[in-house]
């Protein structure tokens, strides 16, 4: 063999060399960052970076289940597809104008005492005033995190298993089949929102009610919410969100909500004023028309006087969903 010819060997097995420690790196580094997202581990099976077409694929993705439930799955992600801003990245931030999530199971576990999997996610703790001024404290202009941004996220789930251990020994086993396929989100800013949004969107069939999971995806932001509504602000211990719909339709949709997950207390269409009990949280909502043409819905609560913001945005949240 010609000397050149062993020196083009040897030039491609490096590079080939090169190719895959830097998938392995890459993976690696998204395994490590993404557990300590979600405070639950993740295994990927193989990872594909191609710079030159600008795409990223994932297979065999799982996330494991947090501590202080049995070891096993809470999600199964056969395939993930991402296409990404090559320039952007160069420039310190993550664009990504399309990613697509494959989810073949998602496993809920609910535990003797009625605490969920999901909501001992990192995700779902809604971090207190105090805890991010600390946290952003510590952040100087070359430790922040790098910005992010979904142009748009396509979310594909075929099943949902619920384990209900709080009924008794045994657990009460429900399947889900969802066949959701090309739901469409856009303008995701944060791995939080889009580990949450994913989460929310799962349990949707089971009618679990006040996880915490969903008080937490409308702390996250309101970018991925249902089209009718127009925003959300949550406060110390309410949340209020502006709908592009009719005034009766939401005042029935919030009354019928209230029934199902709690006690209604007392309902008044004319003033828009509505009071129920959900899961031993005081609950209060004011439906009311706006100079802008819309219907705003404000809805605190509060359990031995303490404020319960998780509850009073995941009862918003379930509103949007039914409309």
């Amino acid at each position: 063999m010609k000397k050149y010819q062993k020196i083009l060997i040897a030039v491609v097995v490096i590079l080939v060399g090169l190719v895959i420690l830097k998938d392995v790196l890459i993976k690696t580094t998204i395994t490590t960052v993404g557990s300590g997202i979600l405070g639950a581990p993740i295994k990927i099976k193989s990872f594909a970076f191609r710079a030159m077409t600008q795409k990223v694929h994932i297979k065999g993705m799982v996330v494991g289940n947090p501590q202080g439930f049995p070891a096993g799955t809470l999600v199964d992600m056969p395939e993930i597809r991402v296409d990404f801003d090559l320039g952007a990245l160069l420039k310190g931030k993550l664009h990504l104008p399309l990613i697509i999530f494959d989810l073949k199971e998602v496993v809920l576990i609910k535990d003797k005492d009625g605490n969920l999997n999901v909501d001992a996610l990192k995700i779902a703790q809604a971090p207190g005033e105090e805890a991010q001024k600390k946290e952003d404290a510590k952040t100087d202009g070359k430790s922040k995190t790098m910005p992010m941004q979904i142009d748009e996220l396509r979310l594909n789930v075929e099943r949902v298993i619920l384990k209900d251990y709080s009924q008794g020994e045994k657990p009460v086993i429900l399947a889900y089949e969802l066949a959701l396929k090309d739901k469409v989100f856009k303008n995701i800013q944060s791995p939080q929102q889009m580990a949450a949004l994913i989460m929310v969107q799962a349990m949707g069939p089971t009618a679990i009610q006040g996880a915490k999971i969903y008080g937490a995806a409308t702390l996250l932001g309101a970018a991925f919410l249902p089209a009718g509504v127009v925003g959300v602000l949550v406060g110390k211990d309410s949340s209020v969100a502006e709908y592009g719909i009719g005034y009766d339709r939401l005042y029935d949709a919030s009354v019928g909500l209230l029934k199902e997950i709690g006690a209604l207390k007392s309902e008044d269409r004319a003033s828009g004023v509505i009071k129920a009990n959900v899961n031993g949280n005081d609950v209060a909502m004011k439906i009311e028309k706006t100079e802008k043409q819309k219907i705003k819905v404000t809805i605190s609560a509060r359990k031995m006087m303490l404020p319960k913001p998780e509850v009073a945005g995941g009862i918003q949240y379930q509103i949007s969903e039914r409309i």
